[in-house]
This record gives C-alpha cells, sequence and structure tokens, in this order.
C-alpha cells in the first residue's frame, strides 16, 4: 500500500497506529467534536506524542483484529490539484455582504475557462478525471494459493473506466468464490459517506483516500469496513460557500452498466457549464463507486465448467 511508509504499528498500543504529524492534519482531528457525524467515518484520533525526536499522531489501526485484511486505498476526486475557490466564487463585497447561491453560479460562469478545466482535470491516473476516484493500492488473500495479491499504484494508474470495474470484481472474490454479502455490506456503509457529502457545509477535502477492508481469511467472520483517510490537505469552506456548499458540490453519475470495451472515452458527467464542483468531485466519486458496486453484487458469476 503506498501510505505505509508514514505509519508505525504500536506494539505496546494493541489497536493504534503512529503516523506522521502534519499541523493541517493535527488541526482537521482536533477541530472534530465528537457527535460530528464525519467522525463516524474517519480512524479515531488518540491525540499526539513525541517520539525519537519526531511528533506522531496517534490514530485506530483499521486493521487490528482482522487475521488476513484485504484492504484497497481508493482515492477521491475529479482531480488532486489544488484549486483556489475563491478566484471561481469571489467572497462578498462590504456594500453587499449576502450572496446568494445563483450569484456563486453566475460568478463560476464567468471564472470558468478551458485552461483552468483542462489543468484542473490532469492527472496521472486514467479514471480520475473521468469517475471521480481511482485505485492507489491493494492487497487480497487468495484463499486458493495462500498468497496475497497486490496492486502497486503505478499498476493503478493504467486501470481504466472498465478495466477498474473488473479490479474491483476481482477483489471481491477470493479465488475460490465471489463475495457478494461482503459487496453487500460495503453498499450500506458507503451509503453513509454519500448522506455526509451530500450535506457536508464545512470542509473541504483533496488527495483524501476511502480504504475498503474486510477480513479475507475463509474460515473467520463477515467483518468488513470503510474508512476515509488522510486530511493533509483539509480545510474549511471560505464562509460566503458554506451556506451553499452542498447544492455547489454538483455531479452527474453515469450509468456503469453501459460501460464496455468498446467504449473509448467518457466524460467525466461534471457539468462545467453550469458550475464548478466545490467538493472537487468526492460525491461524484462517491456515487460512481455505488453504481459499480450494485452492479457487481447482481452479476452472475460464469459456472464452473462439469468434469
Amino acid at each position: 500500500m503506498n501510505e505505509q511508509n508514514k505509519f508505525q504499528v504500536v506494539a505496546e498500543q494493541e489497536g493504534k497506529v503512529f503516523k506522521e504529524c502534519t499541523i493541517k492534519e493535527k488541526q482537521f482531528y482536533e477541530s472534530l467534536s465528537p457527535d460530528n457525524e464525519l467522525s463516524k467515518l474517519i480512524p479515531k484520533y488518540y491525540g499526539t506524542v513525541i517520539q525519537d525526536g519526531k511528533e506522531w499522531i496517534v490514530l485506530e489501526d483499521l486493521t487490528y483484529g482482522y487475521s488476513k485484511p484485504n484492504i484497497m486505498d481508493i482515492k477521491l476526486g475529479l482531480s488532486h490539484h489544488d484549486v483556489d475557490l475563491e478566484t471561481i466564487y469571489s467572497p462578498p463585497s462590504s456594500n453587499d455582504p449576502n450572496v446568494n447561491f445563483e450569484t456563486l453560479k453566475r460568478q463560476a460562469n464567468m471564472s470558468l475557462h478551458k485552461e483552468l478545466y483542462e489543468s484542473w482535470l490532469l492527472s496521472k491516473y486514467i479514471t480520475t478525471p473521468k469517475l471521480g476516484f481511482c485505485v492507489c493500492g491493494s492487497q487480497k488473500y487468495n484463499c486458493c494459493t495462500n498468497q496475497l495479491e497486490k496492486i502497486q499504484k503505478e499498476q493503478g494508474r493504467t486501470f481504466t473506466a472498465v478495466t477498474v470495474k473488473d479490479k474491483l470484481y476481482d477483489f471481491f472474490h477470493n479465488g475460490i468464490k465471489f463475495r457478494p454479502e461482503i459487496i453487500e455490506s460495503m453498499i450500506n456503509r458507503l451509503s453513509l459517506f454519500k448522506d455526509f457529502f451530500e450535506n457536508n457545509p464545512d470542509y473541504r477535502f483533496r488527495s483524501t483516500s476511502i480504504l475498503f477492508l474486510y477480513e479475507g481469511d475463509c474460515e473467520f467472520s463477515n467483518r468488513c469496513d470503510i474508512r476515509l483517510i488522510d486530511f493533509t490537505h483539509t480545510k474549511l469552506y471560505p464562509s460566503h460557500m458554506k451556506p451553499h456548499s452542498s447544492k455547489l458540490s454538483h455531479y452527474k453519475s453515469i450509468d456503469v452498466n453501459n460501460i464496455d470495451s468498446k467504449t473509448t472515452s467518457i466524460t467525466s458527467g461534471f457539468d462545467h457549464e453550469t458550475y464548478f464542483p466545490i467538493d472537487g468531485g468526492y460525491l461524484f466519486g462517491i456515487t460512481n463507486l455505488l453504481k459499480i458496486l450494485n452492479s457487481l453484487k447482481n452479476k452472475q458469476q460464469p459456472q464452473q465448467p462439469q468434469k
């Protein structure tokens, strides 16, 4: 997994890991109240410690208690670049302190241009500007070979809108059988993330991932989870955007069932002639993930040939 070098498992504190501390990520965790809905979707935060002259954030070890954790790191968003939202949605003037949704939309229309849009959608990952997410890495335990199967980030960059769907199918196949019951649980969990991003007035995320996690040991339970991780680039929305942040997180989902090997290109679904999605396309990516998972859950497995 691409983030492993930033973590240390704490042997004397079971169920916890140390992560290199950045000021912004520390501020993010400490700004959250325990009753914030987001707290249920991220690792538990236990504060910071100083070790070997370096400050570390202490977080919940999401793999603790799993025998053979299957993990997929999915980075969300139509872009991983920072965008100065205030150049697109200008702050209100002192003469007019109140700004409404329609005004912000008009400002975005005037500010957007082809060069900005194209540079914003530049990515090393093919699926990022097309689906609003990319696979940065994974590991899966194959119950047939008793081996770990891994995807590195370099491989993830080559996945297309077609092959990423195949890789998600493979992730939920343990080498012996497909696991639709795990997908069902993942869909229920991921729906909570969709609800959050549809009603998120506060935080703007960038280069944040969701972790898909489930038990790969065939003799163990159907335990699984999804968490949002990595908040180094998270910041608050400018105050004049907060009342309209959910509306301004505009997206159009695509019909993943119509993606096939004949598809040569696919629009991101972002209606840039209307307004710029200030959430960076997170809601768009989560919606497409849900569509893919639902299509996989209902997929018929090929029958084994008779012997």
